[in-house]
């Protein structure tokens, strides 16, 4: 059964005496070209303007770096290619324990390699300016 209005009004303005108590708001103005920027970027994003530009003023605040969703993928991907290399060095380890022999190194060298090539490659172009 639904509130009825008179209801709803108080409720809504109690809700909103507490919501001031704990929260602010702060007005901000900017240049259209400035707003379509950072609207570009919030597309990329797949978020609202103004959350973008308040987890820019957070990270910028505690010092951090906020990531770009791009950016965050790909350090998704790296995990999961050195996890795969640290559960195959377990296997060739356990595979020697089982056998009492080395297992044949190149296969995990050619692991490495690859790790070593996106790692490489990620840190020389990521965060180069767009052209």
């Amino acid at each position: 059964m639904p509130m009825p209005p008179e209801d709803r009004k108080s409720y809504q303005k109690q809700y909103k005496k507490e919501y001031a108590k704990t929260h602010r708001q702060i007005s901000l103005s900017v240049t259209n070209t400035e707003y379509r920027d950072f609207q570009a970027l919030a597309k990329r994003e797949k978020t609202k303007v103004s959350t973008l530009i308040k987890n820019m003023a957070l990270a910028y605040s505690q010092q951090e770096t906020l990531m770009p969703k791009a950016v965050l993928d790909e350090l998704t991907e790296l995990k999961f290619l050195i996890r795969n290399i640290a559960n195959n060095v377990n296997q060739m380890a356990h595979y020697s324990n089982t056998v009492h022999s080395l297992v044949e190194e190149n296969e995990f060298l050619a692991e490495i390699q690859k790790l070593e090539k996106v790692v490489k490659n990620y840190t020389q172009n990521r965060f180069k300016p767009d052209k």
